[in-house]
């Protein structure tokens, strides 16, 4: 009489060693998606709102003096030399300033008419009109601007130079800059070698040319120092932490005056910036999309299982289950039943590449998990289709 008992035990201790990792088991991933796993560590979305809220709230506050005003589109210059303040510093202090003032305006056209000689003429620093948004007149147009008096007869059409230097071969982004302004800041020299009437009938036509544009002169000035950018110092822009770097170095080199009257009667406000102190957080303004999840509040996440499966690609070799429902599918997997939990809420599975003749591909389960087993069910067979 035959002990099923031990038949039993013999079956199973076969499908054990089939199953394990030194049997027919390779290595496959077991992988399950959640396209909203993990939440934002920079927001959440507020429950009232819809919308993202920064997870930290205490902001560093930043003085912000005339806010409603914003940098001009172009600044423009009149002066005739600097080498009064080249005499009292290095060749390379205007070229310094010139990084800060880049720096606090990047998109801002400076235009420096050259006003002729007396008999001295503007010294430009190695570099200096390398930046494709700073022009001079007598470099780029080849172009002094006269001295009228007040002689409209003798006036230069200052905004016809610029036109002629941005027709001259700029790039498309400088010349829509150009064509785009809406807003001027004009400084004039008065140094002892120029006064601003030199140039007087020039101005007044410069004046009316940017009004006919639709130009706005927001301010105009008449310094009497030689710095070429810090004549631009003028009036309430929106000062962050560039601006006053730019101002602080105009300070030293220039006018020493600047900052601390910078906006005189203007009250600071301070407003939010986009600094935090722990450094942790990318802070943004309540109503804003955070730039960390772009909005979403959430990051999906993908959770990968390291299992050991016998797989089965031959169909002609699969375990029949005696159901004409269940699809074949391009893989069988047999696994102990303790994967069966796993295997019903995986995404898909990926197996070894040594094993399977498609590289890496996706297998996704075709037919529930079924448990076979002399009377224990101890493991479970299940087919699985390849991914286009």
């Amino acid at each position: 009489m035959i002990d099923l008992s031990a038949v039993k035990t013999l079956y199973n201790s076969m499908m054990d060693s089939l199953v394990s990792s030194t049997g027919l088991a390779v290595p496959c991933n077991v992988v399950h998606e959640d396209p909203k796993g993990s939440g934002c560590p920079n927001c959440y979305i507020n429950p009232v709102t819809g919308r993202s809220s920064s997870r930290f709230e205490h902001t560093i506050v930043e003085p912000i003096i005339g806010k409603d005003r914003v940098p001009d589109d172009m600044y423009i210059v009149y002066m005739d030399e600097n080498s009064s303040f080249y005499s009292s510093g290095s060749q390379n202090t205007q070229q310094s300033g010139l990084d800060f003032f880049r720096a606090a305006y990047p998109s801002s056209l400076v235009f420096i008419l050259d006003v002729a000689r007396e008999p001295l003429q503007i010294v430009y620093p190695s570099g200096f009109l390398d930046d494709d948004k700073v022009f001079s007149a007598r470099v780029d147009a080849g172009v002094y601007i006269t001295r009228d008096s007040g002689v409209a007869s003798g006036a230069t059409d200052s905004y016809q130079v610029m036109q002629n230097i941005i027709a001259s071969g700029v790039s498309s982004t400088v010349s829509g800059l150009f064509n785009n302004a809406t807003s001027a800041t004009i400084a004039r020299d008065n140094s002892s070698s120029m006064v601003p009437s030199d140039v007087a009938a020039t101005y007044s036509g410069l004046l009316t040319s940017l009004a006919n544009t639709g130009v706005v002169v927001n301010n105009t000035t008449i310094f009497d120092h030689e710095e070429m950018l810090c004549p631009f110092t003028v009036g309430c822009v929106e000062k962050t932490s560039v601006v006053s770097a730019f101002l602080n170095y105009c300070d030293t080199y220039a006018t020493g005056t600047i900052s601390a009257n910078y906006c005189s009667g203007v009250p600071v406000t301070n407003v939010e910036s986009s600094r935090e102190v722990s450094g942790e957080f990318v802070w943004f303004p309540e109503g804003h999309i955070c730039p960390v999840c772009n909005g979403a509040g959430f990051f999906p996440t993908t959770t990968i299982q390291a299992r050991n499966i016998v797989v089965v690609f031959d169909n002609k070799k699969f375990i029949n289950f005696g159901n004409v429902n269940v699809q074949q599918g391009d893989m069988q997997t047999i696994t102990p039943i303790s994967m069966y939990t796993d295997l019903t809420t995986a995404d898909y599975i990926t197996v070894d590449t040594s094993v399977t003749p498609y590289a890496q591909n996706k297998f996704t389960r075709v037919s529930e998990p079924q448990p076979v087993g002399l009377g224990s069910n101890r493991y479970i067979f299940t087919n699985w289709e390849r991914s286009s």
